[in-house]
């Protein structure tokens, strides 16, 4: 009977001692090697969060006799069963609009686990961890900060000494985690609707937007569950983890090449392409970490990127590929300078490509409220590199100036602030200058005149003869196609005024030249036949 009895007892001590080791191995839990002197009463009333808590450590770790542990022994302790101090958060850096707990927050700010932050477009936060982990929200993102706790293995360890576990959960939006190399109480976690990633390693991106969540590891190692199911991610890997859907490790995009985007711009809008034909996002910071984000946008695959908003400065764009699982690829970094204000002012004449005479030319512009002053620069070379005529501190919409040789003349804008620096250059303008006509020869033979002057075979010309120098009245006009004009001498003898002007091949027709005065002399010749008989009468 007594062999019975032990019989049995041995098979449920035995029973019990699986049942424990089953669920130590559910649950998260410490090591805690024993001191000398210790015991686990002792242990129950200085480290675990009750004095009655210490037959479910001599359970769970299988002691055959709770009244006997050993220096050295080590014991694993659940962290539901240790005493834990809360171990605040902190809002290192905020840009723009980011709400706690409902209210607006700043930087420096106490985050408590149970308190959501919620960040709106154009802006971002940089939570710190009490163990130094940095988690970035991005803009339109919204976490809670679930856990954050220090667990303590000695009853006389301080508060801020003990084993960090914290989890952040991600409700909307994108979470990029920089994860400090600590020994933690458990994996530093970020749980979503619908997955919990566990950090294995220390640089990872967790996105959740349309009821579906991914995982995106850029270095170490990160453990991603869905349900019952879950999935390692080596750095260079991502997952889609959605419900239902086996998620599977995938290599991350690789970065974009951003050699072909320009670091300075001039204008108030930043354009560039990048190439390959994936969908791109690109974010935008005021520091080379980027705690700072200002913008974070999506593009197209193929798309122009297109940045707007954003005031003079030095700014970080920061750009990553899109595969066709959603998942965003490593970045690629660029500083860059915007240095677009105050904006130059608009050409408004001469107009583009326009024709003019040489002799005066008056430049006009549209002028801007920002800028005091303006500065013009003209050359005949298209890139100003040689030949620059500057027109420093003009005032007013208008500047006339005297240019007299021909051929094609390229100017350009910029604003002046009151204190004289200038803003960029305005794209540059041209303008063609064309010769003014020259000054016509005459002939008169017999009863022909001919006019002719200098003109290219491919101009039509436009001529007048007249009475009067205002040319109300005109004796004679026509269009030709050679500068030579050939008519019949007028009757009447004395005072003719004479122009002409050029019409080219594209319809530039040029101004009219200067008037011309013509004497035509009476013709005396059949006079002559008359008078030569009286002559000799006398």
């Amino acid at each position: 009977m007594n062999t019975r009895r032990r019989s049995v007892g041995g098979a449920l001590a035995a029973l019990l001692l699986a049942l424990g080791a089953e669920a130590l191995a559910a649950e998260a839990v410490l090591p805690y090697t024993v001191q000398p002197h210790d015991t686990l009463i002792g242990l129950g009333r200085d480290v675990l969060i009750s004095p009655q808590a210490w037959p479910e450590v001599a359970r769970l770790n299988r002691l055959p006799n709770p009244n006997l542990i050993r220096t050295g022994q080590v014991l694993q302790m659940p962290l539901r069963l240790l005493r834990s101090a809360q171990a605040p958060a902190r809002l290192d850096a905020i840009e723009g609009s980011v709400r706690l707990a409902g209210r607006e927050a700043r930087a420096g700010d106490t985050v408590l686990p149970g308190q959501a932050l919620d960040v709106a477009a154009n802006s971002s936060a940089v939570l710190i961890l009490a163990d130094g982990s940095r988690l970035q929200l991005a803009p339109l993102s919204q976490g809670e900060l679930s856990e954050s706790q220090r667990y303590l293995l000695r009853a006389s360890q301080p508060d801020d000494e003990g084993l960090f576990a914290g989890t952040m959960r991600l409700l909307r939006g994108t979470l990029e985690v920089l994860a400090t190399k600590l020994q933690r109480a458990k994996p530093l976690e970020v749980t979503t609707p619908t997955a919990v990633i566990g950090v294995r390693g220390t640089e990872y991106r967790v996105r959740h937007e349309d009821q579906r969540s991914v995982a995106e590891v850029l270095e170490g190692r990160v453990q991603a569950d869905v349900g019952a199911s879950s999935v390692l991610l080596d750095a260079g890997f991502g997952s889609a983890l959605q419900p239902g859907l086996t998620a599977a490790p995938v290599a991350l995009p690789p970065a974009p090449d951003l050699s072909s985007v320009p670091t300075l711009f001039e204008r108030p809008v930043l354009r560039f392409k990048v190439p390959g034909n994936d969908p791109l996002r690109v974010q935008v910071a005021a520091d080379a970490g980027f705690s700072r984000i200002l913008r974070d946008e999506r593009f197209a695959a193929g798309a122009e990127a297109r940045l707007t908003g954003l005031p003079d400065g030095d700014w970080y764009l920061r750009v990553r590929r899109s595969n066709e699982q959603g998942l965003e690829g490593r970045n690629a970094q660029l500083k860059v300078q915007l240095r677009a204000r105050p904006e130059p002012p608009a050409a408004v004449a001469p107009v583009h490509r326009g024709k003019l005479s040489v002799g005066e030319v008056a430049l006009n512009w549209a002028e801007n409220t920002d800028a005091a002053r303006y500065r013009i620069e003209l050359s005949r070379d298209p890139a100003f590199a040689t030949g620059v005529q500057r027109l420093d501190g003009l005032s007013g919409a208008r500047t006339t100036l005297t240019l007299s040789e021909p051929g094609t003349v390229h100017w350009r804008l910029a604003s002046l602030r009151a204190d004289g620096s200038a803003g960029p250059w305005g794209d540059a303008q041209q303008f063609e200058l064309r010769a003014l006509p020259t000054p016509p020869s005459l002939a008169l033979d017999g009863n022909a005149l001919t006019l002719a002057w200098s003109g290219r075979p491919e101009d039509k010309q436009q001529v007048q003869l007249a009475r009067e120098a205002d040319f109300a009245t005109r004796v004679a006009e026509a269009e030709l196609s050679e500068p030579r004009w050939q008519l019949a001498k007028p009757e009447q003898p004395g005072t003719y005024y004479f122009r002409y002007r050029t019409v080219e091949p594209d319809g530039f027709t040029t101004p009219w030249s200067s008037t011309q005065k013509i004497e035509l002399p009476r013709d005396w010749r059949g006079a002559w036949g008359l008078l030569l008989p009286l002559l000799f009468a006398l």
